[in-house]
């Protein structure tokens, strides 16, 4: 007899088969042995042989499991098809007898919206649906390039691009967003290939919240990135968003300047809004400062360009480079410039293209 031919599994499968929340049932001899509709609509699978779990192992006494079970949370390795990723989980290990137990996996996620966002990143994932767009960055006074920002697209099953805030958001702090890093930065080999074969000299910006820059492994994949493809010092640099997660801040500067003595400059992104503060600019190792797109909706006004010129004085004291995002019209870059802000992109100049496009303007 298998496990969910038992009656109290039967019971569970009943009761769990329409459970907004994803659910698998795992038995230590048999690996998966049933999943509910959830878990088939995230996984986009009706087959169990789909979907492999590395060993789980208890972590209750043999005494509690065999009286009422136990219950703990474990970032499981899963696999599925193409792709292999910690999944992060509640494990119910439920006793069947003295003898056997079997294990009830409950897949956590905050919401509905999260359930969607960890499907279409899987999907994405194995069906090479991750791309990249490059938008121009320009010196507002020559209007030459000095740089270029790598924006992160991911499209759904008919090819439209996802709205990225209905996405990273919801997934990032999976394990599972790192195979997604991953995938974007084997797409950014080819513009570097690019770049060789036509002797151009920009840097090409990735584009990283700093939840993702945060992460244990991040540091040693970018030097590995520009070790393997044989990169010099400023072909590459990390914007970094979302500064709010940056809570350890000598942990940050630790990693961040490391990658900045291995030729890597760092841009903070959007300063100005939101969490974004001066104190980063004094505690981490940044070479660039963006100005977030509000402030060129809105430089026409004075207070707009009092703040502008105060960063700008901040900025030159320190040493520091300064780009004015979201510019729009000749109006807005000629006021940036007489602010003392020489660098510059938005819409003005540029909208992000994808690779083919950007490279017939060289």
């Amino acid at each position: 007899m298998t496990i969910i031919e038992d009656q109290q599994a039967k019971y569970l499968i009943k009761s769990l088969q329409h459970h907004p929340s994803p659910y698998l049932i795992f038995c230590k001899d048999d690996g998966v042995e049933w999943m509910n509709q959830s878990a088939q609509y995230v996984f986009d699978t009706t087959e169990i042989s789909d979907i492999g779990i590395a060993p789980i192992i208890s972590h209750g006494t043999s005494k509690k499991i065999e009286a009422i079970g136990s219950s703990f949370q474990s970032d499981l390795e899963l696999s599925l098809r193409k792709i292999k990723f910690l999944l992060r989980s509640r494990v119910h290990e439920i006793p069947l007898d003295k003898e056997e137990s079997f294990f009830l996996i409950e897949v956590l996620a905050q919401s509905e919206a999260a359930l969607d966002a960890l499907k279409n990143t899987i999907s994405c994932l194995e069906n090479d649906r991750i791309d990249m767009a490059y938008q121009k960055q320009y010196d507002l006074a020559t209007g030459d390039l000095v740089s270029v920002e790598t924006l992160l697209r991911l499209r759904d099953e008919k090819g439209d691009i996802i709205p990225n805030d209905k996405l990273i958001p919801l997934v990032e702090g999976e394990s599972l967003f790192s195979l997604v890093v991953l995938a974007s930065m084997q797409k950014l080999k080819e513009v570097f290939e690019f770049k060789k074969k036509k002797k151009l000299d920009f840097t090409v910006y990735l584009n990283v919240s700093a939840y993702t820059a945060m992460q244990e492994n991040f540091c040693n994949l970018i030097l590995d990135f520009v070790k393997e493809n044989n990169l010099n010092p400023g072909d590459l640099g990390l914007e970094i968003t979302e500064t709010a997660e940056l809570e350890d801040r000598s942990r940050a500067a630790e990693y961040f300047e490391k990658l900045k003595k291995h030729g890597i400059p760092l841009a903070l992104d959007d300063f100005g809004a939101g969490y974004s503060s001066l104190s980063y600019l004094r505690d981490l190792p940044i070479t660039l400062v963006k100005l977030d797109k509000d402030f060129a909706r809105t430089v026409s006004e004075q207070d707009t360009q009092e703040l502008v010129r105060f960063v700008v004085t901040i900025c030159n004291n320190m040493e520091l480079g300064m780009l004015a995002e979201g510019i729009e019209t000749e109006e807005q870059q000629k006021t940036f410039l007489e602010l003392g802000c020489h660098k510059g992109q938005g819409y003005f100049h540029h909208r992000p293209q994808f690779l083919k496009d950007f490279k017939e303007e060289f």
